[in-house]
């Protein structure tokens, strides 16, 4: 079960342009190496140390995984999101105290709005066949919390794409780009982006005022420019991008072929208290909690034999 704990970094230790206060880019972040056993890697973004320049997001892996690694665990109140890569060998079989049981192919996602809480378990279709992709966290809002849970899936070819001049590619995982729009629409309007950029090729993306955005490259090296902001990030790198009132527009270039994926949600500014997989708005909500799990108000979900 991936156990995350929301740190503050120390006062003005996010933003880089304080004169420019539309548009704030954070400093440039490298993913940590993280491993659980033998079977799981991950480069590892701890969202807490971009402060509030990330809210809603509340944990970014970027893993590989080969071998049943987690239990049947709980979530409430936030969602659990697994991403496959298109470059994945091997698929992600998900089951849940809903009664689901499917599998997800590369390129496919399965995204479980927790709510008011549920058990899942996930792990490769296949023992010995890696799977690649992300597994996030995104804080669902106080309204939303107290939501029946809810598990959401699309396979790789249902994801819409969008191919812009100079060939390259935008794969809408969650929310929408550009008047498209992908079949998975999250209570909260988060907007998840797979993007492939050709070299020599740009990437416009929206910035609206009250939504930040998680910028993850994956492979290569990108440019990121927005009014007087500019960052570079190569391969395990990201960058948070808030945009306080007024919006604008965030350019993406490379010089060689690379791959980023952007991640942008409704900036929440509620209180967050965590307690292992339950986060909620106060240390009240946590207790209720752990006592509908303790309960069975979650359900039940046996661990494979």
């Amino acid at each position: 079960m991936w156990v995350w704990i929301w740190l503050r970094p120390p006062e003005g230790a996010v933003l880089t342009d304080t004169l420019n206060m539309t548009i704030q880019f954070s400093s440039v972040i490298a993913a940590e190496k993280a491993e659980l056993g033998s079977g799981f890697s991950a480069l590892r973004v701890e969202p807490g140390r971009f402060g509030g320049a990330a809210d809603p997001i509340m944990g970014f892996d970027h893993y590989r995984m080969n071998a049943v690694t987690f239990a049947p665990h709980p979530h409430a109140g936030f969602s659990a999101i697994s991403y496959l890569f298109e470059d994945s060998t091997g698929g992600l079989r998900n089951r849940d105290s809903l009664g689901n049981d499917f599998v997800v192919g590369p390129g496919g996602i399965v995204w479980t709005q927790a709510g008011e809480g549920v058990l899942h378990d996930e792990l490769p279709a296949k023992p010995g066949r890696e799977v690649h992709g992300l597994q996030i966290f995104i804080n669902m809002s106080a309204a939303a919390k107290n939501t029946p849970p809810l598990v959401m899936r699309l396979d790789g070819s249902e994801v819409p794409v969008s191919t812009v001049p100079g060939g390259s590619t935008v794969r809408i995982v969650a929310g929408s780009y550009r008047g498209i729009a992908s079949p998975l629409q999250s209570a909260d309007s988060i907007d998840l982006l797979d993007c492939a950029l050709i070299a020599g090729s740009d990437l416009d993306f929206p910035l609206e005022a009250g939504r930040n955005m998680l910028v993850y490259c994956e492979s290569g090296e990108v440019r990121l420019t927005a009014k007087a902001n500019e960052s570079v990030l190569t391969a395990g790198d990201a960058v948070a991008i808030s945009v306080s009132d007024a919006a604008d527009s965030l350019r993406i270039g490379s010089d060689s072929d690379a791959r980023i994926v952007l991640l942008c949600g409704q900036a929440l500014n509620e209180p967050v208290v965590q307690y292992g997989p339950f986060i909620m708005n106060s240390e009240a909500q946590i207790g209720e909690a752990a006592m509908r799990y303790r309960s069975g108000a979650m359900g039940r979900l046996e661990p494979l034999s």
